[in-house]
């Protein structure tokens, strides 16, 4: 997560709270703050770095206390996750829906990835890349990306009428996230570069095979299914 946007949304959580007594803050209020400092805490040192001790600081409250609303720093980490993976879901199928032409729905979907990344990019170098116990949690990320964006493709050949293999859909799919995945990850040593500037390249190198296999499916409309 961008520093900015880590201080904004701790900061407008902390307003929010301002307006209760201590100790009447409502529990959901509570828990989104704990949530967004424990975000903006993994951010910066990490899973093994971040310390339970530290988040009760920052949320001004006592561990005991955060253990009961959220679990252990465990439980926290994958409800953090949780919380990345849920957004960065919804941003995707968001943009992507904004479009009907494939080259442009293509465009608008690696942009939306790209600039979560540039919003969110500690965090998500954190959760997604840090050696952790919670290896699953992050195959579980990949997981849905990969099913979203194979959702994506077949509705695409359909729309254009192209019956595609469903075993060469899922393996595109695999081959689109992976690529723009490591993408946005070399990106974090270039941070220069703008997120639309990633999306061009990507959208520069992708396209034409897409276009390919659509053509390819056009001309023979039922392509065999091997399983």
């Amino acid at each position: 997560m961008s520093s900015m946007r880590a201080v904004d949304i701790a900061s407008g959580v902390a307003a929010e709270i301002a307006d209760y007594a201590h100790g009447r803050v409502p529990r959901a209020l509570r828990e989104r703050q704990i949530l967004s400092l424990a975000e903006e805490l993994f951010a910066e040192e990490g899973f093994a770095g971040a310390s339970m001790d530290e988040l009760a600081r920052r949320a001004g409250i006592s561990k005991p206390i955060i253990y009961a609303l959220v679990g252990s720093k465990e439980q926290l980490y994958r409800r953090c996750v949780e919380r990345m993976s849920a957004e960065l879901s919804s941003r995707l199928a968001a943009a992507a829906s904004s479009e009907t032409d494939p080259a442009e729905q293509l465009r608008a979907g690696v942009g939306a990835f790209f600039t979560f990344v540039a919003e969110h990019r500690r965090l998500w170098e954190a959760l997604a890349w840090e050696v952790t116990p919670f290896a699953a949690e992050a195959a579980d990320i990949r997981r849905r990306q990969t099913e979203l964006v194979a959702g994506l493709l077949a509705s695409n050949a359909r729309r254009v009428g192209v019956n595609a293999d469903p075993l060469r859909v899922e393996a595109v799919a695999h081959l689109l996230n992976g690529a723009i995945e490591a993408l946005a990850r070399w990106w974090g040593s270039h941070e220069a570069l703008s997120a639309e500037q990633l999306t061009d390249w990507a959208v520069d190198v992708i396209l034409p095979g897409l276009e390919r296999i659509i053509e390819e499916g056009r001309q023979v409309p039922a392509i065999g299914i091997q399983r």
